[in-house]
């Protein structure tokens, strides 16, 4: 029998954010993505929630000292440590479903930046661009799965707000002060049962414990 995990979570932004889009505005050279539904609402796409999460996830477990794959070498994911058991591999399907995240109760601007370079530590010639960024109080997320057992469906709970505390910065242009953020709220919940705040903390505790990962 399937469990099915169900988790809400809220992030409250701490700067604006940008996620570079496809469409194309005029005076604008990196506009935001928008809800491909009406063109108009800019998104997080659930894409970049879900790589976020995961960077996150493995860079908090190997700070605990344990063995995960690199999300970015999917040509060397292992398909059996945690971080694959709950955001998947490329032989392995994430049992996670993510939704994308509206901005649509804010606002927008565009902010000029120049591009600059890291070895001379000056600006270049003729390198000044302009970023759309977005600005809301609030960021709610929708993550939703399905699981083989309770406990693994708790397992993969206790990983994401692992992950969802440790994350913060979301989107481009972290190192310019934009997608910085921090947890608010996070629910989970098991066919419809709450998991409490102590369960998660004591999930979490087992995690770190955990040592079991690719070679």
């Amino acid at each position: 029998m399937p469990y099915r995990l169900q988790i809400e979570t809220k992030f409250g932004l701490v700067s604006g954010l940008h996620i570079t889009g496809e469409q194309s505005k005029l005076w604008t050279d990196r506009a935001l993505v928008v809800d491909w539904r009406d063109g108009k609402v800019p998104i997080v796409p659930a894409t970049t929630i879900k790589g976020w999460l995961r960077e996150s996830a493995e860079r908090t477990l190997r700070g605990w000292g344990q063995r995960v794959c690199d999300g970015s070498r999917p040509g060397e994911m292992c398909n059996a440590c945690l971080v694959c058991e709950v955001f998947g591999s490329p032989r392995r399907r994430s049992p996670l479903r993510f939704s994308d995240a509206e901005l649509r109760e804010g606002m927008a601007d565009v902010r000029m930046n120049v591009s600059l370079s890291r070895h001379r530590k000056t600006a270049y010639e003729e390198r000044l661009f302009s970023t759309e960024v977005a600005w809301q109080r609030e960021l709610a997320v929708h993550i939703e799965g399905w699981f083989g057992s309770r406990a693994e469906a708790q397992q993969a709970a206790a990983l994401l707000y692992i992950a969802a505390k440790a994350g913060f910065a979301i989107g481009a242009a972290r190192s310019r002060g934009l997608g910085w953020l921090e947890l608010v709220d996070f629910t989970a919940s098991v066919d419809g049962e709450k998991l409490l705040d102590e369960d998660l903390v004591a999930q979490s505790k087992a995690l770190v414990s955990r040592t079991e990962g690719p070679a």
